[in-house]
């Protein structure tokens, strides 16, 4: 039950096989077991101990107060006990209406259509598009457009000058993120949600040259929308809204039309973000 809900997990956050997972995280460094055991823990052949689902959840990026948190915790315990009597005691609640909230049912709707299409790149391709902002605006553009695209588009649309725009193509190609040929590319991944790669040691460089890259970027870009506060929450409390503020941003891929017209359409960067500024720990 157990391995199998990991598998099942494991695969709707992007990560195609558990090999790819393993390597992708850090391996035995992140997880602290060898390859093997883990690949046993997914087949059924033995559970982890307790303490080492949280460092398993860390490694998928999973919020602790998350459904698929509940839902691998749930089936540890199932697991362990062989059966689903004494859990059914522990979560155990009153009856709730059966029918869904529209906004439940916008959320579960957005979680599954993302499930679907999500895709984890490795460590090595994550730096390449990271390389620079030539590349990071070229890999971009082709991902989130159909078909082909051709190196006078990308000039247009980005300025960057057609050399610079034709190495940065075959270096992505090398890469194995788009395919190019003659003056034109395309991305086996358009129509995917590609996920960030999990946050360890490994991939630290990785969200260090993205947050920079990114940054000077959105510098002279056009902001179409803000919406900014600030609130006093608990730690529980801030991070059950966190769920709700990835989802909101989740919703963003049910717009999401690769093939719209390109004369009528543009490329948006959504970006939801929370700082804790009081009390100020630096001081």
């Amino acid at each position: 039950m157990f391995g199998a809900t990991l598998a099942k997990i494991r695969k709707q956050l992007g990560f195609q096989s558990a090999y790819k997972f393993f390597k992708s995280v850090g391996g035995s460094k992140t997880l602290g077991l060898a390859f093997v055991s883990y690949w046993d823990i997914e087949r059924g052949k033995k559970l982890p101990r307790s303490w080492r689902l949280k460092t398993i959840m860390k490694a998928l990026n999973i919020d602790m107060c998350s459904e698929k948190a509940r839902e691998l915790v749930g089936a540890y315990f199932q697991s362990l006990s062989g059966s689903e009597e004494l859990l059914k005691i522990l979560t155990a609640c009153p009856a709730r209406p059966a029918d869904l909230t529209s906004r439940e049912l916008a959320e579960s709707a957005v979680q599954k259509s993302v499930d679907q299409r999500n895709i984890q790149l490795t460590t090595e391709q994550w730096r390449l598009r990271n390389r620079d902002m030539v590349m990071l605006i070229c890999s971009n553009y082709i991902i989130n457009t159909s078909g082909w695209v051709t190196i006078p588009e990308l000039a247009a649309a980005s300025g960057f000058a057609p050399a610079e725009i034709k190495k940065a193509l075959r270096a992505l190609a090398g890469g194995g993120l788009v395919e190019f040929s003659g003056d034109k590319a395309r991305s086996h991944l358009t129509g995917r949600v590609v996920q960030l790669p999990p946050r360890n040691a490994e991939n630290k460089d990785v969200y260090a040259s993205s947050i920079r890259l990114w940054n000077d970027w959105i510098k002279n870009c056009a902001c179409v929308a803000s919406k900014r506060m600030t609130v006093r929450m608990s730690k529980t409390d801030m991070s059950i809204y966190r769920q709700h503020l990835a989802k909101a941003v989740d919703i963003s891929t049910l717009y999401e039309n690769p093939d719209a017209d390109k004369q009528g359409s543009a490329i948006y960067f959504v970006d939801a973000s929370m700082y804790k500024v009081l009390p100020n720990e630096e001081n």
